[in-house]
């Protein structure tokens, strides 16, 4: 029987960070779904160019500086393993790697059936991605293939600086650390807003740094959360708060955006009503499934919309909206489940590479007997996305 349950590392789940996933693709997906109907049947009231409230980015970033912050931070505040950092950067090529790459070939096809885009015009754009380059070479949209991948690159940006930033939790005093990074977020989200006027620099990891630092601020005191008690309080913090994440106001909001966040994702796990909203399994199956989606809901999109673009009923923008999302998300929904459990959910093993080095070695060698189950590649790697 399907699974749509993500694969961890020693049973490690944290339902709550799937259901944070879901509101996150869920408001790419929507707004995604938005930008390609500004050509329908019916003219939509606000541009997509203008300031819409398009979060989903800023909340992916905090939930992977939680992510990625837990092993880290579990080492030096609770004295767990240390984490070896080549099998922490084998993990990712392990896990996220096959997607990435499997996505290109869709995303080629899609330019080169809609729209006729050679190939030999995608080819320097593909190459740039396979490197995460493509934001520093020609900028995060200027010819790009795959219009999500700059994010990814922003992502990978801070893979790699995690195990610096990590060392903020050698700090002892726990007052001083988090005031520590509390300072961080503030200066950088103050020395980031100018920058949003450049598309180069808004599309770097030095504009969304303190959404990252705001998911380790929650992974600090998640790993030291002895005294927490569920409270209606935090219920009621949530519905007032939530609705500022799509406040928008683009200059402000950035800077005051990732202390929000702090709050919304403490909110779920110490609110009554928001832990058991958030843990939900219809909203940690779709949210555990977030990085297929991510990469393959816009060409979906556009290839529905493409049929059912001029299919209406009445005048309203809203509810051709809400017609063209019953036709369009059930597509996304199909399409990214079966490359979920085909693809994405068996990479979650971390011992995949093992277990294919073995299925090739009985297709090569039938009737041979293995000497060690542990001859071929090794993936004894801590899970890093939950």
């Amino acid at each position: 029987m399907f699974s749509f349950r993500r694969i961890t590392t020693q049973n490690r789940f944290i339902p709550q960070i799937d259901g944070l996933r879901f509101v996150a693709i869920a408001s790419v997906v929507l707004f995604h779904i938005y930008s390609a109907l500004v050509r329908g049947a019916i003219r939509a009231p606000i541009h997509p160019s203008a300031e819409l409230a398009k979060r989903g980015v800023e909340l992916f970033f905090a939930i992977s500086g939680f992510i990625l912050g837990v092993p880290f931070a579990s080492h030096f505040l609770l004295k767990t393993p240390k984490v070896r950092l080549k099998q922490y950067f084998l993990r990712r090529l392990t896990r996220l790697e096959p997607p990435y790459f499997l996505c290109f070939p869709v995303w080629a096809a899609m330019q080169w059936v809609v729209w006729r885009r050679p190939f030999s015009d995608m080819a320097p754009h593909l190459l740039a991605n396979c490197f995460y380059m493509h934001n520093l070479v020609f900028g995060a949209f200027t010819g790009a293939v795959n219009s999500v991948s700059w994010s990814l690159e922003v992502e990978v940006q801070f893979y790699c600086l995690v195990p610096i930033l990590s060392l903020i939790f050698l700090i002892s005093d726990a007052r001083v650390r988090r005031g520590l990074i509390l300072l961080a977020m503030a200066v950088i989200g103050v020395c980031s807003a100018p920058l949003l006027g450049s598309q180069r620099f808004q599309h770097s990891i030095v504009y969304y740094l303190a959404f990252f630092l705001a998911g380790f601020l929650v992974c600090d005191l998640y790993l030291n959360r002895k005294d927490w008690k569920p409270s209606f309080a935090w219920d009621a913090l949530a519905l007032m708060l939530w609705p500022l994440i799509w406040y928008p106001g683009y200059a402000v909001c950035h800077i005051i955006l990732p202390f929000v966040i702090v709050v919304l994702y403490l909110a779920a796990f110490r609110g009554r009503l928001c832990a058991a909203l958030f843990s939900h399994p219809l909203l940690t199956n779709i949210g555990g499934m977030c990085y297929s989606i991510y990469l393959f809901h816009f060409p979906v999109i556009y290839l529905v919309k493409h049929t059912t673009a001029y299919w209406h009923i009445g005048q309203n923008y809203w509810v051709f909206f809400v017609l063209q999302c019953c036709f369009i998300l059930p597509a996304i929904l199909l399409f990214c489940g079966a490359f979920f459990l085909l693809v994405e959910r068996p990479c979650m093993d971390r011992e995949w590479p093992q277990k294919l080095w073995r299925r090739l070695q009985r297709i090569l060698h039938p009737g041979e007997k293995l000497i060690s189950s542990t001859v071929g590649p090794q993936a004894e790697v801590p899970c890093i996305r939950e």
